[in-house]
C-alpha cells in the first residue's frame, strides 16, 4: 500500500508541475512585453502599393472662352475629385466647367484607387476672352463705273461673256456712267475680288434699274456672289448666293437699290457675278459691307 500511495503522490506531482507550465506559457504569451503582432493579419494600407496612383490631364477652350473641358489622363486609379479653383467641383471621370470671369485659376485633379492611396496633379488656366479681328472689307474695283470704258477692265472674262457696255444715259446711273446689259442678254459682270473672312455674313449693295421696251415679258436682273470660275457651265455648282429682280415688281426707267446677303462660306475669295434677260438693264455704284 504504501508503495501504491507513493505512485500516486508522484503522478500527481507531475501533473501538478504539466498544468503550471501550460498557465505559464498562457501568462507569457499575454505579457505585453512580448510582440504578439507578429501573428496578426495586416491591416489595410500596411502592405506596399505596387501600383499607386498617378493623377494627371489635359485642358482645352470651347468656343466659348470661358468653358474648359478636361480629359483625365490619370493610371491607376478608381475614383477622381475635379477641384476647379473657382468653388466648382467633380467626382466625373473627365471635367468641365465655366468659369465666372476671366482670371488665373488653379485645377487640381485627385486621383485615388482601390486601397486609399491617392495623388493630386494641378495645372493653372488663364482664362481671357480672345481678341477677335476686325472682319476683312474686300476692295471692289471699278465699283461705280465712273472712268468710262476703262471701268470696263476690272469685269472683263472673255471666257464667261461678253464685255458689259458702259451707259452715260441720264437716270440709268449714279455718277458719272453706269454698266448697261443690252436686251439680248450677251453680256455679263464678273469681279474676283479677294481679302473676305471666311465664315462672315456680308452685303452686297447695288443700284439698277430697266429701261422699258414694251416687251411682253417681264424683264430681269440677277445678282450673284460665285466662287471662282471659268466657265458659265460653272455657275449653278459655283453659287455662294444670288438675286434677282423683276421689272414689274422694281418698276422701270429709274435706279432703285437692290442688296445680296451672303455667308463668305470657306472662302477668302469671291467674285461677283451679274447678267439681264428680256429687257435692257442697267447697274451701278457696288459696295460691300460685313453684317454684325
Amino acid at each position: 500500500m504504501k508503495n501504491i500511495n507513493r505512485i500516486k503522490r508522484c503522478v500527481s506531482q507531475k501533473l501538478m508541475t504539466t498544468l503550471l507550465l501550460v498557465v505559464s506559457v498562457v501568462m507569457v504569451s499575454c505579457d505585453p512585453s512580448i510582440d504578439a503582432l507578429a501573428f496578426d493579419l495586416p491591416e489595410a494600407n500596411s502592405q506596399e502599393d505596387l501600383t499607386p496612383p498617378s493623377a494627371e490631364f489635359t485642358a482645352s477652350v470651347t468656343a466659348d472662352y470661358l468653358t474648359y473641358t478636361f480629359a483625365n489622363e490619370s493610371r491607376s486609379a478608381t475614383t477622381y475629385l475635379w477641384n476647379y479653383g473657382d468653388g466648382n467641383s467633380s467626382t466625373d471621370l473627365d471635367g468641365i466647367n465655366t468659369f465666372p470671369e476671366e482670371g488665373t485659376y488653379t485645377v487640381t485633379l485627385t486621383a485615388t484607387d482601390d486601397l486609399g492611396v491617392s495623388n493630386a496633379y494641378s495645372e493653372e488656366i488663364i482664362v481671357v476672352e480672345p481678341i477677335i479681328p476686325p472682319t476683312l472689307i474686300p476692295e471692289i474695283l471699278e465699283a461705280g463705273f465712273d472712268n468710262g470704258n476703262d471701268s470696263r477692265d476690272p469685269w472683263r472674262n472673255s471666257d464667261l461673256g461678253g464685255v458689259i457696255q458702259i451707259t452715260s444715259s441720264n437716270g440709268y446711273h449714279e455718277g458719272s456712267n453706269g454698266a448697261k446689259l443690252p436686251t439680248s442678254g450677251d453680256r455679263i459682270g464678273y469681279q474676283l475680288i479677294g481679302e473676305f473672312t471666311p465664315n462672315e455674313l456680308y452685303e452686297l449693295k447695288f443700284k439698277f434699274a430697266f429701261r422699258d421696251q414694251d416687251s411682253d415679258s417681264n424683264g430681269s436682273i440677277t445678282v450673284a456672289m460665285v466662287e471662282a470660275m471659268n466657265s458659265i457651265d460653272q455657275l449653278e455648282d459655283n453659287t455662294i448666293s444670288s438675286i434677282t429682280y423683276t421689272e414689274d415688281v422694281s418698276g422701270v426707267g429709274a435706279m432703285v437699290s437692290g442688296s445680296l446677303i451672303f455667308n463668305s462660306g470657306g472662302n477668302s475669295a469671291l467674285a461677283i457675278f451679274f447678267y439681264n434677260d428680256s429687257d435692257e438693264a442697267y447697274i451701278d455704284s457696288f459696295e460691300i459691307d460685313a453684317l454684325e
